[in-house]
């Protein structure tokens, strides 16, 4: 059996640790990749590469794709729950225009509380709202459902392989392994994490290779093949009997990563780096990379260094790729496995706990970024609407009051705002302030 990697990783960077890790405490940020993964117990694609029955396969191969087409699915102007779609739809703005005649803007007048108003607090528009409390509970219904949705995508995409790999997002890839010079304990990891990205992302693709840097290049097939189930329990064998000692010299890397370029049939090279890359290679990399007419995604695992987070970033952005990083740590449970005929005492790898986040330099994650931006937007509109119903059961008389709820640091700039829980929590504890509108008993 082999090490169950699962829950979530801390996924921000260092100077935005305080501000995310405090909005993303009730997701369980701090990944605890624990626990047991029996192969058997995974149902992998068929030779004939139809998609696995179970649901689980069927949402895994769902979810391989990027999130921004994620959010073009599932995200909030897809479902037309942004503020502006659904005040559009129970009211209408409040109608203000020049008048050339007279020389000055006129605004329309209504009856006193024969329309409830609402204030964007993002550019001040006012609605005037005219749908009833039933029409609008629905919203209620379907942003909470929004907010869930988003919920579990940010779980998702920090659980698994998912937090050590990344997502997989082309169909037909070649991953190259560079362990470099590992201890036992910390290469047994790898063959685990790798285990769990062959398993989870892998056997969903078309088609796919494993090469392995070394002096002596060891390759698991001559080109990609196709992700079957039997091809599927072959790499994951492969990668189970590789050995900790390979000698690797300053040019191992390079000398792989051109052999898999060679591969016509791939659209992708994912370069898997444990630990750093030798200050040899770095140049010698670099020049390849930009002779690739494939994207190399890189992939750091435990770098001791900024400086090897930096060079890996320098290598995928010139030839378009992506870059992801995560940094572990392993802690025994302390259960033994029972007695071997020697007699000694042995702790199995199955149950290793692995904690870990993304290290220093790495960068805030842009897939996690952008469902977290769509998150806190999605809770500051359940909030807005949630006022709205709640101003409704007012008594009559109030209902001309401009209802504004004042969303400071929102979700919608491009930027990482501070204190993002705690701005949160405001909007769902304070209530709006309110201002008095003068208003007319004749319409214009």
């Amino acid at each position: 059996m082999i090490g169950n990697l699962r829950k979530r990783l801390v996924w921000s960077e260092t100077e935005y640790h305080k501000e995310i890790d405090m909005v993303s405490c009730d997701l369980n940020n701090e990944s605890e990749l624990g626990s047991l993964l029996s192969s058997s117990s995974y149902k992998r694609p068929p030779s004939n590469n139809v998609a696995p029955s179970n649901n689980q396969g069927h949402l895994e191969r769902h979810n391989l794709i990027s999130c921004k087409e994620w959010l073009r699915i599932h995200g909030l102007k897809t479902k037309k729950l942004t503020l502006s779609q659904i005040l559009s739809q129970i009211g209408f703005p409040h109608q203000e225009d020049y008048v050339s005649s007279i020389g000055r803007t006129v605004a329309s007048r209504y009856a006193n509380g024969l329309f409830r108003q609402f204030c964007k607090a993002e550019d001040g528009t006012v609605y005037r709202l005219i749908a009833k409390t039933e029409t609008i509970y629905p919203f209620l219904k379907h942003l909470n459902d929004a907010v869930e949705c988003f919920k579990e995508r940010m779980t998702w995409l920090t659980s698994g392989s998912r937090q050590i790999f990344g997502v997989i997002l082309d169909k037909c890839i070649t991953i190259v392994l560079d362990f470099g010079s590992l201890k036992e304990d910390e290469f047994s990891l790898c063959q685990d994490a790798l285990i769990m990205v062959i398993e989870e992302q892998v056997a969903h693709l078309t088609r796919f290779n494993l090469i392995r840097a070394a002096q002596v290049m060891n390759k698991w097939r001559c080109e990609s093949v196709f992700a079957s189930e039997d091809c599927i329990n072959s790499a994951i064998k492969w990668i189970k009997k590789l050995v900790c000692k390979a000698p690797v010299t300053h040019n191992s890397a390079i000398n792989a990563l051109h052999e898999a370029k060679k591969d016509d049939s791939i659209a992708a090279i994912y370069y898997f780096v444990v630990g750093d890359v030798l200050e040899k290679s770095k140049p010698l990399l670099l020049q390849s990379a930009t002779e690739s007419s494939h994207p190399i995604h890189t992939v750091s695992f435990n770098a001791r260094g900024e400086d090897t987070i930096n060079f890996l970033k320098e290598l995928s952005t010139s030839t378009k790729g992506r870059f992801h990083a995560f940094a572990a740590r392993i802690e025994s449970l302390g259960i033994h496995e029972p007695s071997s005929g020697d007699g000694n005492i042995s702790i199995s790898s199955n149950l290793r706990k692995l904690k870990g986040r993304v290290p220093p330099g790495a960068g805030v994650r842009e897939d996690v970024y952008l469902i977290w931006r769509e998150l806190e937007e999605a809770r500051n509109t359940l909030a807005q609407i949630q006022k709205v119903v709640d101003d409704s059961m007012k008594p009559e008389g109030s209902g001309a009051r401009c209802e504004s709820l004042s969303l400071k640091g929102s979700a919608s700039t491009g930027n990482l705002p501070t204190n993002i829980s705690q701005e949160s929590q405001k909007l769902l504890e304070e209530p709006a302030e309110s201002k008095k509108e003068e208003t007319e008993g004749k319409g214009l």
